[in-house]
């Protein structure tokens, strides 16, 4: 074949039904960096390493198709090809030239290696050529040796060999291409899985009304996320299948033969006991593995299953356990089992299991006839399930437990119980299938509460506020104290997210006078006590979490009144101490109901942010924001995703900052009651104020005021925000309405942030209406009482605002002492809006010289080198700088020069070098 049929060329269109391309972008741009590398003309060599299926085939033809101007050679190994002598490099030189002739067995690898290289040099010198060896584990011997060869003699070619395989360290790869492969030069591509989201993706494209978050949660933990195995499973399984939670999920056909293959290399007592393992789960210990296979001497069984692939021994110095390499293998040993077979091992791991869960569970696989007993059996298993915090399991049996009542009920009972429990997995979607199969009058109670909490969860507060307050007046708390338990509880909840604090701790009272129950989410407490917050009653709040011993020491049994601790002290500027309570809480709440892990992520995250630790606030907040959107907490995912969205308005990530925001405001945020409410306002206002629109900050925060005309709001303050606007505004009359309710409530409750905030905001309303002696007094005053809180963005606020005033005084030399700690303060920060605001001021000042560029010269060395081409690391070390600084520096970059990325930097920066 001439050469110059084998030129690629770029943008070439994908292959009729191609697969889409998933999750590997990254990886992309570090194949197109190595191919520029090639193309300079430095010899480059790249491996590509992952288990079968998980998209290194589709990743390096992906890349070739976008290659442009490269000659590829293109070869493969085989399993059942490993034999034939030279058989890869003869598929590579097969290619480059009609009539050449076939290297033979006896031909040395050095000269057939040579053959290659001179083939090599005839192709054009602007073509790069691109060696590609797929499945290079399964290439003949004589092949890797020739290959050898060839890559050891290529220096300064453009050459850029791709190589795919299982894992480098292959025994089967020869020990000269080992030591290449591990070279610092060579390039390691180790690909992983899809992740959860990736796959979630997938099975949006693939099946026509997609999954639900738990669903394609399962999926991905079934297949590990590899590609081959997902779509394998979309196409061979019904979506049904897939959605159901308690319906396991099998195999693909493909897989399946695989390890029958497997099996039908092991003798009979091997495969006894991989088929015992497959029935006691993915994990167990081998004594009773063997106990189920009816093994006396199960050592030789094991080797033999270890060697071919089925089970996995571990843990090192522990007891012995049995484990399958992948969820797929035991999936597939478990449906070729039969129902027979699958019976009477699940009858003999009853007798087996030590406790009592796993005895029901096994009893009920086992097809056991419907009876009381097992009823009882099942809903005892599914209330400790709940208690362990097992949401999942307890949820399974419950269900399974109402489906096997005799009464009705006991149906409805046990169906309330298995629906809360998915509410508290965050398996909306299944909850609401519970819901609709409830049996009985659909004005009993049950009914009302079942739907009343499904509709909080979905954030749709109002008609659940109805339906809870409907189920209470059918519940008899005498007679069903659990149910009552379950609906007081939950509409303590919603007092809470409508700002009702006296109505939140009237309902949490109520609940706390009935027997407690499982699966109701375990946040009566916090609901309780951040309501008390809210209604001022702090110090009843902390009587009530005065038997609380250190927060270290604190059980999961506790881990609500832990929170709703913390809630109180982050309200009332304990910010060490609510610190302190989330740390220890967060552990005990990962496995834990979905609205409680939330709910800790978010407190912490607002409480790192006050502290100044904006690098790990930042991920608690927008972990707490991925809870609540992939959990279906639409009561929280506004609250959640307006509290990231204002912290990257902070840092000035303004585009960020506005998808976070999207998503509050597409979540019905301003339909969700106070809380909601404002949350959202105040986030619209942070990124208005990021922009310097004071307008929008007013526009986003003057509603507030209708709907909160008390000015009581704990976790998210924004008066002195609506002050400021209003003040630059010139609307100083409202503004001063504002402030006479801001600053005396705060006085009373001895909270100095609220006092500073107040005081810093009259001050800047003083300055404007010209009583400069009044403002320097309401400075002071705030600068005091925010060096109170260990705050130091408000503290910093409070300079900026104050050296302002001094500038405008005249007082230059004082203004330029509180700017620069106040921009020392955003620096460390990265606070870039309020930093840029800090360093016009010190320049009107004469604290820092103007130049024909709004940039320091710091700003303007990094924004210029990263005009060159350099990434933020490479900056980083050519100036001796942490990466976290450039990257506040470019940020400050772009916003004063009004763009959103490099590309803008070449047209704002001035001319020079």
């Amino acid at each position: 074949m001439p050469v110059n049929t084998l030129l690629h060329h770029a943008h070439r269109p994908a292959e009729a039904g191609e697969p889409s391309f998933y999750g590997r972008e990254p990886q992309l741009r570090e194949m197109e960096n190595r191919l520029r590398e090639a193309r300079a003309g430095a010899s480059r060599l790249m491996v590509v390493e992952g288990p079968p299926g998980i998209g290194k085939t589709a990743l390096v033809r992906r890349f070739l198709r976008t290659a442009d101007r490269v000659c590829v050679l293109e070869a493969s190994g085989a399993e059942n090809e490993t034999a034939l002598a030279y058989g890869v490099l003869a598929q590579l030189l097969s290619q480059t030239s009609v009539g050449e002739e076939a290297p033979g067995p006896r031909d040395e690898p050095g000269a057939v290696g040579a053959r290659l290289l001179a083939l090599v040099d005839r192709i054009p010198s602007d073509t790069v050529v691109v060696l590609v060896i797929d499945d290079a584990h399964w290439a003949d011997a004589p092949s890797l040796d020739a290959l050898t060869f060839v890559l050891r003699r290529l220096l300064s070619e453009p050459v850029l060999t791709v190589l795919a395989v299982h894992a480098p360290a292959d025994a089967r790869l020869p020990k000269g291409l080992g030591r290449l492969l591990a070279d610092d030069q060579t390039l390691r591509l180790a690909l992983d899985g899809l992740t959860a989201e990736q796959t979630g993706a997938l099975c949006d494209r693939l099946l026509p009304t997609g999954l639900a978050t738990h669903a394609v949660g399962r999926l991905h933990a079934h297949t590990r996320g590899n590609p081959l195995h997902l779509r394998a499973l979309i196409r061979e399984v019904e979506p049904e299948v897939l959605a159901a939670a308690d319906s396991p999920l099998p195999a693909p056909r493909s897989y399946q033969f695989l390890v029958r293959d497997r099996l039908a290399h092991c003798d009979a007592p091997a495969r006894d006991l991989v088929a015992a393992a497959s029935v006691l789960g993915p994990r167990a210990p081998l004594h009773r593995v063997a106990q189920l296979a009816g093994l006396e001497n199960p050592l030789p069984a094991v080797e033999q299953a270890v060697g071919q692939g089925l089970l996995e021994e571990g843990p090192a110095g522990g007891p012995p356990e049995l484990a399958f390499p992948h969820p797929l293998v035991q999936a597939a040993v478990y449906h070729q089992l039969g129902p027979a077979r699958r019976a009477e091992l699940h009858t003999g791991a009853v007798r087996a299991s030590k406790d009592a869960a796993s005895r029901t569970w096994h009893q009920l696989l086992a097809g056991r006839s419907p009876d009381p007993a097992l009823v009882a059996d099942l809903a005892t298993g599914a209330r400790r399930q709940a208690a362990a915090g097992h949401w999942s399991r307890a949820a399974s049996m419950a269900a399974h437990a109402s489906r096997l009542a005799t009464t009705r009920p006991e149906r409805e009972r046990l169906t309330v119980e298995a629906a809360d429990a998915l509410l508290c997995d965050g398996r909306v979607e299944e909850a609401a299938d519970l819901a609709r199969a409830l049996p009985g009058d659909s004005a009993r109670a049950a009914h009302r509460y079942v739907h009343g909490h499904l509709a909080f969860v979905r954030g749709e507060t109002p008609s659940a506020r109805l339906l809870l307050d409907d189920a209470w007046r059918h519940c008899d708390p005498a007679l069903d104290p659990a149910l009552a338990r379950r609906i007081a509880e939950r509409l303590s909840l919603v007092g809470l997210v409508q700002g009702e604090a006296a109505a939140a701790v009237r309902w949490a009272q109520r609940a706390g006078t009935l027997p407690a129950v499982p699966f109701t989410g375990g946040m009566l407490r916090y609901a309780q006590l951040a309501a008390l917050g809210l209604t001022d009653a702090v110090e009843e709040g902390i009587e009530r979490a005065a038997g609380l011993p250190e927060s270290v020491l604190v059980q999961s049994g506790d881990v609500d009144l832990l929170l709703g601790r913390s809630a109180l002290r982050l309200g009332f500027d304990d910010l060490e101490g609510s610190r302190a309570d989330l740390r220890s809480a967060a552990p005990l709440c990962r496995s834990g109901p979905a609205p409680l892990r939330a709910t800790a992520q978010l407190l912490l995250g607002e409480t790192e942010l006050r502290l100044g630790n904006w690098d790990v606030a930042l991920g608690e907040l927008e972990s707490a924001a991925q809870t609540a959107v992939t959990r279906g907490l639409g009561w929280l995912e506004p609250v959640a995703c307006a509290d990231a969205a204002g912290a990257l308005a902070l840092r000035g990530r303004t585009e960020r900052a506005a998808e976070y925001l999207a998503k509050a405001l597409g979540s019905g945020g301003y339909g969700y009651g106070a809380s909601g409410f404002a949350h959202v306002a105040r986030a619209r206002a942070q990124l208005a104020a990021a922009r310097g629109a004071q307008d929008e900050v007013a526009g986003a925060l003057l509603p507030l005021l209708e709907r909160e005309p008390v000015p009581r709001t704990v976790v998210a303050p924004w008066r002195d925000l609506l002050v400021d606007a209003l003040t630059a505004l010139g609307e100083h009359r409202q503004a001063e309405r504002i402030l006479d309710g801001l600053d005396a409530p705060a006085a009373h409750r001895g909270r100095h942030s609220r006092l500073a905030a107040a005081a810093r905001a009259r001050g800047t309303l003083l300055a404007a209406r010209r009583s400069p002696g009044a403002a320097e007094l309401s400075f002071r005053t705030a600068l005091s009482h925010a060096e109170q809180v260990p705050d130091p963005f408000d503290r910093a606020r409070v300079q900026l605002a104050y050296g302002a005033f001094l500038r405008r005084a005249g007082r230059r030399t004082d203004a330029t002492g509180q700017l620069r700690r106040a921009l020392r303060t955003f620096t460390e920060l990265g606070a870039a809006p309020s930093a840029a605001r800090c360093e016009r001021e010190l320049a009107a000042s004469g604290g820092a010289s103007a130049s024909d560029s709004p940039l320091t010269p710091q700003e303007l060395v990094i924004a210029r080198l990263a005009t060159s081409g350099l990434t933020n690391r490479q900056i980083a070390r050519q100036l001796v700088l942490s990466v976290k600084t450039v990257e506040f520096h470019l940020s400050h970059a772009y916003t004063k020069l009004g763009i959103t990325s490099r590309m803008g930097l070449l047209d704002k920066l001035p001319a020079g070098s």
